[in-house]
């Protein structure tokens, strides 16, 4: 969890990291070469670089902002990659439903997995949705 300069929200909320890239629109990916530096600088929650990672850890972050925030989850992934256990996307939106005090956003390019699982998850009011959208081509999704 860290304050973000990213203009649309006010904290980062990883609860996994690591990705691996589906489109053109991943070929500078922010997040990997962030998680480099950090893997180099020695973050344990980085030590396998970009490879998907669940950190249940994580999990309990929300639980203690004192005040209502506006938070980006999962800027070092995607919380909706093949390779998150539906368990862990269930634990992730619990812990959502559990603090509506504060506005999750939560952004994907895994459109076809979000609408394979979205039926078992609870969206409450405070979850808000985004789908990053390229063309159809580029959007066929992979993992």
């Amino acid at each position: 969890m860290a304050q973000s300069s990213i203009e649309w929200t006010e904290m980062t909320w990883n609860p996994t990291t690591g990705c691996s890239k589906i489109s053109a629109g991943c070929k500078f990916c922010y997040a990997e070469i962030m998680s480099k530096r950090l893997q180099a600088m020695g973050i344990e929650k980085y030590k396998d670089g970009f490879e998907i990672t669940e950190h249940p850890d994580q999990l309990n972050i929300p639980y203690k902002w004192k005040t209502s925030k506006i938070v980006f989850v999962n800027s070092m992934s995607d919380l909706f990659h093949s390779k998150i256990s539906l368990s862990f996307i269930k634990k992730a939106f619990a812990v959502m439903n559990d603090n509506s005090q504060h506005v999750f956003q939560i952004l994907t390019k895994r459109a076809e997995r979000l609408y394979e699982i979205h039926k078992e998850l609870n969206w409450t009011e405070n979850i808000w949705m985004g789908v990053s959208v390229e063309n159809e081509k580029t959007n066929k999704s992979k993992s």
